[in-house]
């Protein structure tokens, strides 16, 4: 019995090192299934998530805690963070029903400006970020590319 214990563990391992987890948390995947939906209602290709769009849009998302806002805390614009993000839409969530995925993509769509980013044909990829500040507020930033 403990050398078929040890054989799952190895196959377990193995299978971990040529298949790596890619994992987002269900925040984030939920924002972008949403965020998918509305493409295909409009005809469009779903966005897939981009690691390093990930990682853009976590700095932004730090940012926006002391700077809510398309302009960095350092007076620069938002897309002067990285040469990958062609598009920005960001969040601000003060309670736990603002922070839902479906909520966050709905008030997007509810804006021209930010709508006009979730359905823009030409994006194809995006990153997506939840960070908690501090004093408990969620800040969510999607970069698209």
């Amino acid at each position: 019995m403990k050398k078929f214990s040890t054989s799952i563990i190895v196959i377990f391992i193995i299978g971990l090192i040529f298949n790596p987890i890619n994992s987002y948390a269900a925040s984030e995947d939920d924002v972008l299934a949403y965020m998918n939906a509305e493409r295909a209602a409009v005809g469009l290709p779903a966005l897939v998530m981009d690691e390093d769009l990930v990682s853009v849009a976590s700095l932004r998302a730090i940012e926006c805690a002391s700077n809510f806002s398309h302009i960095r805390p350092n007076g620069k614009e938002w897309y002067t963070i990285s040469s990958l993000t062609c598009g920005e839409n960001l969040a601000h969530a003060v309670n736990n029903n603002q922070q839902k995925p479906e909520n966050v993509v709905y008030a997007w769509m509810l804006s021209p400006t930010h709508k006009a980013n979730v359905v823009r044909s030409c994006f194809s990829s995006c990153g997506i970020a939840y960070y908690t500040a501090p004093n408990g507020d969620i800040y969510i930033v999607c970069e698209f590319n």
